[in-house]
């Protein structure tokens, strides 16, 4: 893989395709950590490919930040921690950038 090349805090895959929640694990997972990390929404955790705790925290502080795009059009005021569908697009839409 050439993601040594990949200038630092760039990831190789700049994408999420699938639901991620607590107990998910994988590269996505980092992908969804380091944008996490950029979003300054998980300062207090670690790109480690595992969803657990720190992960879901931060999960809900990013759908609370964006509410307007993820959570108020599915009629949520709270961030649910569960990387579905709206939290996706959102995230990937920021991926793109």
């Amino acid at each position: 893989s050439g993601a040594a090349a990949l200038p630092p805090g760039q990831v190789a895959e700049a994408g999420l395709s699938r639901t991620l929640k607590e107990g998910s694990s994988g590269d996505d997972v980092k992908v969804l950590q380091q944008l996490l990390q950029e979003e300054e929404v998980y300062t207090d955790g670690l790109v480690t490919g595992y969803y657990g705790p720190f992960t879901k925290k931060a999960v809900i502080r990013f759908q609370e930040k964006y509410a307007t795009d993820v959570l108020i059009p599915i009629g949520l005021s709270q961030g649910t921690g569960v990387v579905g569908s709206r939290t996706l697009g959102k995230m990937n839409a920021l991926l793109a950038q």
